[in-house]
């Protein structure tokens, strides 16, 4: 399965969780329309898409601070 297909997965099981929570369902609907639209996009778009992932990136740590780092075990 390629990685987008899984991506796109992965955030409707997410949107299927937030239910009844508008800021996370309006979050994971951001999250989604710029993976489609990302898959057939030209490079202009791609290039608008990337500096709307980086508006996404810092509404997300202003919400919620900075990514952790990940362990391994």
């Amino acid at each position: 399965m390629e990685s987008t297909d899984q991506a796109l997965l992965y955030l409707l099981d997410l949107r299927l969780q937030a239910r009844g929570r508008p800021e996370a369902t309006r979050i994971i609907d951001r999250c989604l329309r710029l993976l489609t639209q990302s898959r057939s996009a030209d490079p202009a778009t791609l290039a608008g898409l990337d500096q709307e992932l980086q508006q996404l990136r810092e509404d997300l740590e202003r919400r919620f601070g900075p990514p952790k780092a990940h362990r391994i075990h």
